[in-house]
């Protein structure tokens, strides 16, 4: 994300929006006004706008708004960006030179069937009146959760991903727009991060029920991760304190600390965690201003920025293979990887110039070690989804499969969410506000 100059003053570009960054040009011809920068001017609450009807379920309520369309001529055909990493010293180095080529977008090649296991969509679950199937988990072999945006309710299988039963209702509950992420804690319950208000959640019974262990004072929780000493982190969007910030418990959330990090950014989304060894962390920073990188060396207490991707939208997760660390980042689609425990990045691997990367999960396949990342190619107006496969710890990339319903294509929205719930089943979770959300269930041989 760059920052474009208006009568206004400087303000932050939003994905998909045309300005200038840095002194240099970043265009896409075909810039539209996401419902995330029109809901706020609208006042719309947690059940909003709609750019089609379709039934809200408990509510029946239908609102919509269409989108205007401005196509802008073309610029310039490919423009160089030069991604800056800011060190702790506060020196600016250059990771890597971004190409940007709307002409000929980035190529991800087919996955070979030799190569890589045959795959097929044998379930498309779509909760009635949920725009989104914005987190997926893994409980068990075969037993799994997703959590939904609109009304944030909770589902569970426990037939591998063919039927799904609502076990809670959160905004009946709490009045709560959606559930972003799940973890299995130390002390064995599961973990719950939502949006609107901004709760952790707790389940000691396998996601049957649900309490609220605290609200924080945010719109929203989102990244979670908990720590070797036991530490939970859970990362918070538009923080009441007016800077990027996250909540630290020690004590499963019977205390909590309200934490910065950083006091002279702009307020962001702490979207993901990486934990390291001992006390040591990762927060991936993102939404509202570029992409960044920050450390904390004494469990979450204090941080320092150790990376800054300029052009990506958020930094959506993180994974480690052997000695290094990748990290994805949205609006870019693109891969970034540290070989000094987050200190220090560069650019691995960029599946498409304009392009929406989300969560990524292994698995073991004929005594192979695969990875697998749900994506969305935003190159073209009409967005393709689908599933990236690795099988050399994510040095080359291939498309898996195209999340399809019927043959034809799931129109808007983005494959954000993935979760391997058993030896042969991965389910991926699909939407954004305009569509109807749908969690994919894929099996393969």
């Amino acid at each position: 994300m760059g920052r474009m100059h208006c009568d206004q003053g400087d303000r932050p570009v939003p994905e998909g929006e045309t300005g200038v960054v840095k002194g240099l040009h970043s265009v896409n011809p075909f810039a539209r006004l996401s419902l995330r920068q029109i809901r706020p001017a609208f006042g719309a609450g947690r059940r909003g706008f709609r750019f089609h009807q379709f039934s809200l379920g408990r509510t029946e309520r239908k609102k919509t708004m269409h989108r205007h369309h401005q196509r802008f001529a073309s610029l310039f055909s490919r423009v160089a960006v030069g991604v800056l990493l800011f060190t702790q010293t506060g020196c600016a180095h250059a990771v890597s030179e971004v190409e940007f080529n709307d002409a000929s977008p980035t190529h991800v090649e087919k996955a070979d069937p030799d190569r890589f296991p045959s795959v097929e969509i044998i379930n498309v679950f779509e909760p009635e009146g949920e725009s989104n199937v914005r987190s997926s988990f893994r409980i068990a072999d075969g037993s799994a959760l997703i959590g939904t945006e609109e009304t944030g309710d909770v589902f569970k299988s426990t037939d591998s991903g063919i039927t799904w039963r609502k076990t809670t209702d959160g905004g009946d509950q709490w009045g709560i727009q959606d559930i972003r992420e799940f973890i299995r804690g130390q002390d064995g319950n599961i973990y719950g991060t939502t949006s609107e208000p901004a709760l952790i959640l707790q389940s000691v019974d396998e996601g049957e029920s649900w309490q609220v262990r605290t609200k924080a004072q945010a719109s929203r929780t989102v990244g979670i991760a908990q720590l070797e000493d036991g530490a939970i982190l859970a990362g918070l969007r538009r923080s009441e304190n007016n800077k990027t910030s996250i909540v630290r418990s020690a004590d499963y959330f019977e205390t909590v600390d309200w934490i910065p990090v950083s006091d002279h950014e702009p307020r962001q989304n702490v979207t993901c965690f990486q934990p390291l060894d001992g006390s040591s962390v990762l927060a991936g920073v993102g939404y509202e201003a570029s992409g960044k990188i920050y450390k904390s060396e004494d469990s979450g207490r204090t941080w320092r920025q150790t990376g800054e991707f300029e052009d990506a939208r958020d930094v959506m997760a993180f994974y480690r293979e052997d000695d290094e660390i990748y990290v994805l980042t949205s609006g870019i689609a693109t891969l970034f990887v540290s070989a000094d425990e987050g200190e220090s990045w560069r650019k691995a691997h960029q599946f498409w110039p304009k392009g929406f990367i989300g969560s990524t999960a292994e698995f073991q396949w004929k005594g192979r070690s695969l990875r697998v990342i749900p994506g969305t190619d935003q190159t073209q107006e009409a967005p393709r989804h689908v599933v990236l496969i690795s099988d050399d710890l994510g040095k080359t990339w291939f498309e898996w499969v195209e999340l399809k319903i019927d043959a034809d294509a799931v129109k808007g929205g983005g494959a954000s969410n993935l979760a391997v719930i058993d030896k042969d089943t991965i389910i991926v979770g699909v939407g954004n506000h305009a569509v109807q959300g749908r969690c994919f269930t894929l099996r393969f041989k």
